[in-house]
């Protein structure tokens, strides 16, 4: 069994397994970078450590977040990042036998390659989104921004 949070991003639900996670925050204060992809809002300071603060509406579903106003910030051992959402919901225990694979095509929830999995919450799916690729996704798309920078 593992404890996932639930929370909502543009309305839709989204898991995120609590040993991830660092803590929840309200977005104060955002500094804003030159020269990022506009789902990267910028820079925000938590405990005198910055995390980039990723849209993850955005990033996810095409669509700027516009009422967002809370972030997930991962742990450090993870990645210095958090990502922009609506609001958290619950938090729930999950078995394994639970999840459920979830095919790689377009569909509800967008951005398929971000997400590994889905449970039911409630009636309802909540899509567990791959922190792996949404990392390694960020890391390229900067290399390559990077490399086309410097030329």
């Amino acid at each position: 069994m593992e404890k996932f949070l639930i929370f909502t991003i543009q309305g839709r639900r989204y898991g995120l397994p609590s040993k991830l996670i660092n803590e929840v925050a309200v977005v104060e204060k955002v500094f804003p970078l030159p020269l990022v992809p506009d789902y990267i809002k910028g820079i925000i300071n938590r405990y005198s450590t910055p995390y980039a603060l990723i849209d993850a509406g955005l990033l996810l579903l095409k669509t700027p977040s516009t009422e967002a106003r809370k972030a997930v910030v991962l742990k450090e051992t993870v990645e210095k990042l958090a990502l922009l959402i609506d609001d958290v919901t619950d938090i729930a225990d999950v078995e394994d036998e639970e999840l459920l694979k979830v095919e790689q095509e377009a569909g509800d929830g967008g951005a398929p390659e971000f997400i590994e999995s889905s449970f039911d919450w409630q009636g309802e799916a909540a899509l567990c989104l791959n922190m792996g690729e949404l990392i390694r996704f960020l890391k390229e798309a900067d290399l390559s921004a990077g490399e086309s920078g410097g030329r």
